[in-house]
């Protein structure tokens, strides 16, 4: 009898040794891990040491969820390894940026000369476009603060239902009588390119808090993709225009868009989540509080300045072609140029800056080389170019610098925006995504607004050469904003690191790396030491 419990003791702690040798193994490659996962690990109530626990429930909910962040981690992002859902939101997203820069280009190539014979001046005109981004500098916060009480789905929805039938609207004020005078027809086009702002905010506003609820992982590629489409909305737009204008006259491409728009509304009803999957928060806080923190506000001034890249040539290189008599069509194409070289490199950018690990230093480049852009298709006399230099080939290479390095200035600041939003103490929810979102949303419509204005004063005050001088010292300007930015937060962090002494508890020690709660530090110590086989 002796003998055989004998045998059956040393059966079960031959048993047991494999379980607590793989325990073991568990703790250390745990403890190996960069996010360690202490939770799993639990006390057994016979000898005071810990085991993993497993929840079958809670895996199968896990793997039947849409949230793939650790699939992310591991492979990167892949389009064809997203859940159905994540697929289809992905696909309404680009869709909407396609659409909303698509509609807001339309009136390009042919409004100005309808415009003119309608008795309106240049200027009335020039305002008519830049009102649009103008109300988007004010009402993006406002949506911002608006979305977590109406939810992302009413709101996308809203946007896109704003969005189309204002577009259908602009095309019916080519039957405005104007016997008595423009006034009539100024004042439907002002009040419309405002509704249309109103739809258009909403909707981008809605577009990117869901892209950060959705991809939290993978917030700059996924902006980036969907700057891609931001990039074809602005080229396609005038081209489609041109044609659809030369088929049926002035209604014609705003009431084809407008129906294109109206039609997304039920198929993007079906495709979206329903508002209550989203976490809501009561939080009472306002976009403004996000410029309490310098890092924010040095990134604010990156946006603008990176819009105005692209906006303040709007205004100002078309006459700075006019010596090579291109006609409008080939003036569009050096458009193009750069649109097309911004929407390829949005998603390689967008790639790098979810693996880099501080955005600002991914900017730093961007602006240096926007700078390089601007200083040759000026070209500036500052690089020893003559004052009355202008060649077509040199104007191509400096479109293309400038496509390739806007993006890359630009696309990191929305991850960026989020970054430092968690710093200040927000909670990573809707409430502070659509507050990220509407401040991102009016500082770029503000540096999209200040691009027009500014460039028209400075190409008539100093001429193309020296708008362009001007706004390469701008980018240039942004570099050492941002590096010092960047040592000043690394000082900050290594100064709050306090050193280890002995004989003092921390709540840091060597061997947890970071900082964990008391309950989980003890059920993970309780496996120290490791147990030997005659323990066992």
């Amino acid at each position: 009898m002796l003998d055989n419990s004998d045998d059956e003791e040393n059966d079960e702690s031959s048993s047991l040794l494999p379980k607590k040798k793989a325990h073991q193994n568990n703790l250390l490659e745990d403890r190996k891990s960069p996010h360690p996962n202490y939770s799993n690990y639990v006390s057994l109530p016979d000898s005071g040491h810990s085991t993993p626990t497993t929840d079958v429930n809670s895996k199968d909910e896990q793997i039947d969820s849409s949230n793939f962040d650790t699939a992310s981690e591991t492979h990167g992002f892949s389009f064809f390894a997203l859940p159905r859902k994540q697929k289809a939101i992905l696909c309404s997203i680009c869709m909407a940026d396609f659409l909303s820069y698509l509609s807001l280009s339309l009136l390009a190539p042919f409004f100005p000369q309808e415009a003119a014979a309608k008795g309106v001046s240049d200027a009335i005109s020039g305002w008519i476009f830049g009102v649009f981004a103008l109300s988007q500098v004010v009402f993006s916060p406002l949506f911002g603060k608006l979305l977590p009480h109406v939810g992302i789905k009413f709101m996308y929805l809203s946007g896109l239902f704003i969005s189309g039938g204002c577009t259908l609207l602009f095309g019916a004020l080519a039957y405005v009588p104007v016997d008595n005078g423009p006034m009539t027809f100024v004042f439907l086009c002002f009040l419309l390119r405002i509704v249309l702002s109103v739809g258009c905010t909403a909707l981008n506003t809605a577009c990117f808090t869901l892209c950060a609820k959705e991809f939290p992982d993978h917030i700059a590629t996924v902006f980036g993709i969907g700057e891609v489409f931001v990039g074809v909305g602005f080229m396609s737009g005038p081209a489609i225009a041109g044609v659809l204008y030369g088929l049926g006259g002035f209604f014609t491409p705003f009431l084809v868009i407008g129906i294109i728009l109206l039609i997304c509304v039920p198929v993007n009803w079906i495709i979206l989540p329903p508002d209550e999957d989203f976490q809501r928060s009561e939080s009472n806080t306002s976009s403004f509080v996000l410029l309490k923190s310098p890092s924010i506000i040095i990134a604010s001034f990156a946006i603008i300045v990176a819009s105005l890249i692209w906006s303040i040539l709007d205004p100002t290189l078309e006459p700075h072609l006019r010596e090579f008599d291109l006609g409008p069509e080939l003036i569009g194409v050096l458009f193009l140029v750069m649109s097309a070289f911004y929407a390829m490199s949005s998603p390689i950018w967008g790639w790098i800056a979810d693996r880099c690990p501080d955005n600002r230093l991914l900017m730093i480049p961007g602006f240096l080389l926007s700078a390089v852009g601007m200083f040759l298709l000026g070209p500036s006399s500052l690089i020893g170019f003559p004052e009355d230099y202008n060649q077509l080939w040199l104007n191509i290479v400096a479109l293309i610098i400038l496509g390739v390095s806007a993006s890359l200035a630009l696309i990191p600041t929305f991850d960026i925006y989020i970054y430092f939003a968690e710093e200040l103490g927000f909670e990573e929810d809707v409430n502070t995504y659509s507050l990220v979102a509407g401040l991102w949303g009016s500082m770029y419509a503000f540096g999209d607004f200040l691009g027009p204005t500014l460039g028209g004063t400075l190409l008539d005050v100093v001429g193309f050469q020296w708008c362009c001088t001007i706004t390469a010292f701008s980018c240039l300007a942004m570099i050492p904003l941002l590096f010092f930015n960047y040592i000043f937060d690394r000082c900050k962090k290594n100064r709050n690191v306090k050193p280890t002494t002995i004989g003092q508890p921390e709540e840091q020690t060597t061997l947890l790396g970071d900082s964990v709660r008391e309950d989980i530090r003890g059920d993970y110590m309780a496996s120290y030491p490791p147990l030997t086989a005659t323990q066992v």
